[in-house]
């Protein structure tokens, strides 16, 4: 319980009571099970907040409410590490500087062109779901927060340290594969066909996407399991599309 919501304060600006004991950094690092739970916290949100707006908002406004909810649910997390992760792989330079330009603090015209097109991307998919399919919502978080770690277990870390060397360095396969179990059960039971699709798209996107920019920068930083997180959103929303009643 303790590790669930370590996990929940790193991962969401819900108002917790602070803990009483001090969080150890093992602690912190170990908590990364909890992930896909937190998400399916996040996902239930959004699809309580679906029920009740559509009610009284027409599709794009409600599309809009949510992914402002999502974005003011998670504090944008994610969405920095994204960010820094586009500037330094589109700008075609070499793998030291790339890692230099994603360590930089500074927005480039990269990253915003990339946020603009994965805000846009989201929006659209959010806007276009009818009351029948907003079980996705639930799904999308979720499986985002346990697929990364593809990249976490499956592949070096790319820097001698970071906030994702420790997660990294703690990972360990029997947890990841039970646990991806356990999503794939439940985004079978709440979308049926499509979770299973859905599922089976975000695996092999990550694995091949993580391989190759293993390949060009020796390994993953925490930015690049951000950027995970973020593109695995999209990636289910766009997937389960198609198949969902």
């Amino acid at each position: 319980m303790r590790g669930f919501l370590i996990a929940l304060t790193f991962l969401t600006r819900l108002p917790l009571p602070a803990p009483k004991v001090e969080i150890t950094s093992e602690e912190f690092t170990r908590s990364y099970r909890y992930y896909p739970l937190v998400g399916l916290v996040i996902g239930l949100f959004l699809w309580l907040l679906a029920k009740v707006l559509i009610l009284y908002f027409p599709p794009l406004v409600l599309g809009a409410l949510l992914l402002v909810a999502e974005l003011i649910l998670t504090g944008g997390l994610h969405i920095d590490g994204f960010m820094d992760s586009m500037d330094g792989l589109l700008s075609a330079r070499s793998p030291e500087r790339i890692l230099e330009i994603m360590k930089d603090s500074r927005v480039g015209a990269h990253a915003s062109m990339a946020l603009c097109g994965l805000l846009f991307l989201k929006f659209t998919l959010f806007a276009s779901l009818t009351p029948t399919q907003y079980s996705i919502l639930l799904v999308m978080p979720m499986l985002s927060r346990w697929v990364f770690q593809i990249g976490v277990i499956g592949f070096p870390y790319a820097r001698a340290q970071g906030l994702g060397k420790g997660i990294h360095d703690t990972s360990r396969w029997l947890p990841f594969l039970v646990s991806g179990g356990v999503v794939l059960g439940i985004s079978f039971f709440l979308v049926g066909l499509a979770g299973l699709i859905t599922f089976g798209v975000c695996v092999i996107a990550v694995t091949l996407w993580a391989y190759k920019i293993s390949a060009l920068l020796g390994g993953l930083t925490g930015d690049l399991y951000g950027a995970i997180i973020e593109l695995s959103e999209v990636i289910c929303l766009l997937a389960a599309f198609p198949f969902l009643r």
